[in-house]
């Protein structure tokens, strides 16, 4: 059974003159599968880029999309309707139709080309809300295997409806033969959505539409849990060394790409407030914020990159030596160093469909992470330190109750929260999420 996986970014990463498998995140959980099974990837060719990548057991078809579709299907409908929809911001919510027209004929760029790779009884698997209505595409052109996995947080119906193509994009998704989501919650409301919109029929879990059944369920995913633990010795030197940069002082990070999901301006205040009521600590810790930049093109991130730089510049005037804001993408071995040597992760977004970054540092780390109660990941974590990042006075005391934590204490959470984070295996997902499918 070929496997053939439509996404929107593509799983390599260039080096030298050549390419390589991504490391971490999606390209790492699937890619044992794909070179398993055989198959192909289909993923958006950067710079408009056609053809085709070739690496031992995986085949990457990029579909190129011109600048004029690339704004209207991803920074527009993609970054500015379906995004900030499903996260529950409904103020940064912007549509246009031209957008949506763009959506439909990439969608339908992307199935062609799966299609086109996957050959007689190959097995579709679509990912995220960039490519909702491939699904039905796929099955109108003949394919009978469909599984789809929704990457982000699923809305409750009545913020769905502000959509106007709410009901094209659930039955879009309904052409599938399993829909998958992080949680539990998350696959209730969109069953709610497809009775309500689709009038689709729900028994025992599963919809039944147009004479199909469609299974729906929750699939949590984890982290590369071999190749980080195998990390943590490759880590130890460059983590003293970031220590030695910061002397006398106990590290707390947090890393996010741009994002005003990430709740990183509620996160500073948050630690501003806790040096405020706390004087004495500011000479004894360091916070290090390393954000990532993304999506600068989209209006809502220009400003909010220049609110946190404002924040981030205020916090490093007057807290000198206890705040370091990095506005950077690092590689990967840095950031993970980053985490080894922080005794205190603050992950604390406003919303998030999962957020792998607790697991990974959880793994290459001594630490426990401040976790969001809204990310789906508090669901699947104990030992974490629960917090709501809306909570200014909260999450500055959960930054205090972490520090004073006693080591007995902060054994046996961490024993709680690996034993967890091992069990949400990346490859293991993978393979759960396959077998379902059948």
């Amino acid at each position: 059974m070929p496997l053939v996986v439509l996404a929107n970014r593509e799983p390599v990463r260039r080096v030298g003159g050549g390419y390589q498998v991504a490391v971490g995140g999606l390209a790492a959980a699937l890619y044992p599968a794909i070179r398993r099974l055989g198959g192909a990837w289909i993923a958006w060719g950067p710079g408009g880029q056609g053809g085709r990548i070739e690496l031992e057991g995986l085949t990457v078809h990029r579909v190129p999309l011109s600048e004029r579709r690339v704004a209207g299907y991803y920074r527009g409908y993609a970054n500015q309707a379906l995004w900030p929809l499903m996260h529950l911001f409904l103020e940064r919510f912007r549509h246009r139709s031209g957008w949506w027209r763009d959506y439909r004929a990439v969608n339908r760029a992307f199935a062609e080309a799966a299609l086109a790779a996957g050959g007689e009884g190959a097995a579709y698997w679509v990912h995220d809300y960039h490519l909702a209505l491939a699904p039905a595409l796929l099955r109108e052109r003949g394919a009978r295997r469909v599984g789809v996995f929704w990457h982000v947080p699923w809305p409750p119906l009545e913020v769905l409806a502000v959509l106007p193509e709410a009901e094209a994009l659930v039955r879009g998704l309904l052409g599938a033969d399993l829909v998958g989501f992080h949680t539990e919650d998350y696959a209730e409301r969109f069953r709610e959505a497809a009775r309500r919109l689709a009038g689709a029929e729900v028994r025992g879990g599963a919809l039944f539409h147009r004479g199909r059944r469609v299974r729906v369920g929750a699939f949590p995913i984890g982290v590369d849990v071999a190749g980080l633990e195998a990390a943590r010795t490759r880590l130890v030197e460059r983590a003293r060394a970031i220590r030695a940069e910061h002397p006398g002082r106990r590290i707390l990070v947090g890393a996010d790409r741009l994002d005003y999901t990430k709740g990183i301006l509620e996160r500073l205040r948050a630690y501003r407030r806790f040096l405020t009521r706390r004087p004495e600590m500011a000479g004894r810790v360091v916070f290090l914020q390393l954000t990532s930049p993304s999506r600068e093109g989209v209006p809502a991130y220009r400003g909010l990159r220049a609110r946190l730089l404002r924040l981030a510049g205020a916090l490093e005037r007057r807290f000198p030596g206890a705040f370091v804001h990095r506005y950077q993408a690092l590689d990967r071995e840095e950031l993970l160093a980053h985490f080894a040597a922080a005794e205190l992760a603050l992950v604390t977004p406003l919303r998030d469909g999962m957020n792998l970054v607790a697991m990974e540092y959880a793994l290459v780390s001594q630490g426990l992470p401040l976790l969001s109660r809204f990310a789906g990941a508090a669901a699947y974590l104990p030992g974490v330190l629960l917090v709501n990042p809306y909570d200014e006075a909260g999450l500055a005391a959960a930054i205090g109750e972490g520090l004073a934590m006693p080591p007995a204490e902060r054994r046996a959470r961490r024993q709680a929260l690996l034993a967890a984070v091992r069990r949400l295996d990346a490859a293991a997902w993978a393979a759960g999420f396959l077998e379902a499918l059948g």
